[in-house]
Formats: C-alpha cells, sequence, structure tokens
C-alpha cells in the first residue's frame, strides 16, 4: 500500500507539470496572476485579448476575450505589445499603437524615493531604436521630456548572423521592470526580432537620477536562443501564485531565420536569484521538456 500510495503522489506531481509554449500564437507576452487566475495578454494586432487559466499550463486552451478595439484611426493601427500593471489596486494596460513614428512597447517602473515613469523604444537622434524614460504622473496621466539611457552600442545588440530578414538591425525595445530584495533591472530586448539573435540584456538601477543613463549598468545578452528556440525575447516578469518566485515570460519561434510575425510563441521559466548575483535567467528549454509549475500552484 505505501508503494502505491508513492505511485499515486508522483502522478499528482506529474499532473501538475507543464510544457512551452503556453499559448500559440503569443507574440510580446504579458503576464499576471490575480484572484486565482494567471491573466495573458499578446499583440494581436488589431485588438486587445486577455486570456485566462487556473494553470500556467492551461493558458494554451484558456478562455480568452476581446477587452479593447478602437475604431479611433490614430489608435487602432499595429497595436501592439499591450501590458498589465496594478496601480494604486488599479488593473491598467499599456499598449503600442504605431502610425508613421516609432514609440513602443511602453511599460510601467517605480524607483522608491524618485517617483514613476514610463519607459518605451524610440528612434533617437542618431536613428537608433534605443530605450528613453520619462517622468510618469498618473493622476493626470502625462508624461514630461524624454531621456535616452540605452543606445544599442554592443555587438550583440546589433547581430544579424543567420538572419532571414533585412531591416533594422540595432536595437533596444520592450524594456520591462524586475524588482527583487531591493534592487532593480529592467529587461529589454536587442537585435532585431526578424532574427534568430533577438536576446534579453539587462539595465541595472545603480542609484541617481533615473533619468540618467549613468544611473543605469548594461549587462548581456544575458537570454538568448537554444534547444530550437529563436528570436528568444520580448519578455515580461510575473510572481507565482503563492508569491515566492519570479518567473520569466518571453516569445520565441521555431523558424531558424528569426521572425516578428505570428508564428511566435509564449514561453515561461523560472527566474532564480544568487545573494550578490545577477539575476539568473538558464537557457531556452526545449518544447518537449516537462517543467515544474510556479509555487504555490
Amino acid at each position: 500500500m505505501k508503494s502505491l500510495f508513492g505511485v499515486l503522489t508522483a502522478l499528482a506531481a506529474t499532473a501538475q507539470a507543464f510544457q512551452n509554449p503556453i499559448r500559440r500564437p503569443g507574440p510580446d507576452p504579458s503576464v499576471v496572476f490575480a484572484d486565482g487566475y494567471y491573466h495573458l495578454t499578446y499583440t494581436s494586432y488589431s485588438r486587445i485579448e486577455i486570456t485566462k487559466a487556473t494553470k500556467l499550463g492551461g493558458l494554451i486552451n484558456g478562455e480568452t476575450k476581446t477587452v479593447w478595439t478602437d475604431t479611433n484611426r490614430t489608435r487602432n493601427a499595429n497595436m501592439w505589445a499591450p501590458e498589465i500593471h496594478q496601480i494604486d489596486g488599479i488593473w491598467h494596460m499599456f499598449y503600442s499603437s504605431c502610425d508613421a513614428s516609432l514609440a513602443i512597447d511602453g511599460t510601467y517602473l517605480e524607483i522608491p524615493g524618485q517617483g514613476r515613469f514610463h519607459v518605451l523604444s524610440i528612434i533617437n537622434e542618431d536613428q537608433l531604436q534605443s530605450l528613453a524614460i520619462t517622468k510618469l504622473d498618473t493622476t493626470t496621466w502625462t508624461v514630461d521630456g524624454w531621456h535616452v539611457i540605452s543606445v544599442p552600442d554592443q555587438d550583440w545588440e546589433k547581430n544579424t548572423t543567420n538572419s532571414a530578414a533585412n531591416s533594422i538591425t540595432a536595437v533596444n525595445e520592450a524594456p520591462h521592470p524586475l524588482y527583487h530584495d531591493g534592487e532593480i533591472w529592467l529587461s529589454y530586448s536587442a537585435s532585431y526580432c526578424g532574427t534568430p539573435n533577438y536576446s534579453l540584456g539587462l539595465l541595472h538601477y545603480n542609484g541617481g537620477d533615473p533619468l540618467d543613463a549613468s544611473s543605469w549598468d548594461k549587462i548581456g545578452p544575458v537570454f538568448s536562443q537554444a534547444n530550437g528556440n529563436y528570436g528568444t525575447g520580448h519578455n515580461c516578469f510575473f510572481t507565482s501564485p503563492d508569491g515566492n518566485e519570479i518567473w520569466n515570460a518571453f516569445h520565441a519561434t521555431s523558424n531558424s531565420g528569426g521572425s516578428c510575425g505570428s508564428d511566435r510563441y509564449t514561453m515561461a521559466q523560472i527566474v532564480t536569484f544568487e545573494p550578490g548575483q545577477l539575476p539568473e535567467f538558464g537557457i531556452p528549454q526545449p518544447l518537449s521538456a516537462v517543467l515544474e509549475p510556479p509555487s504555490g500552484e
């Protein structure tokens, strides 16, 4: 009877496991866990959708609803990269809608003692796709002047090796905050999405004025293609149901040349931390890998 119980326990534990991808298609993902559900949104181009499920692996076939459409032609073209953020107890969604200009992938950042900020990707005065930051007033929802804090000046941020596309090559985009034990980072994606080399880097906040580029230290790449997953980037971070773990949700493609299209899928893997060390992202696991779910699930 003891051995049978052991078998049943093992089967129950296995039933909680999941495999990537957690959503297909699923480019530019944003995930939060709230009210007993994982909520996932991603680029749907002409609308904003949210998928929910009680299990992370359940998002692959989760309940999906369109939560926003827009008939205003200044806001409904190329609806990209929606993100879910809770601010003062209220849920908000940020998304990009592009016309001829490029100001995309906006995210929300809080720095204790410094305030609230909006960070996004813009074309700077040197025509480089860069990361910029501004103060954000969440009472009036206004911003006040952009300050570039990162430009694609490293080789890995402009890597065209094995590229299937011939387009913008030097890229910094898709910033997202990461908070842990009083440390603050901004993850971001570098190199063009239409290459297999689309990768994640980090900007570490070292104190001082967040609007000053010298207050941010660049590290990277910290996460890149592996195991048949190419163009691994445009990520977000979310906490496990019990709040004890931080997870990285990102998109990838099986297209070995990279992709900026709807063949990108959402994957999720745990981020680990050691005292005094950088966050550890690991490498993208094969889609056949069976993974333990977030703690508290």
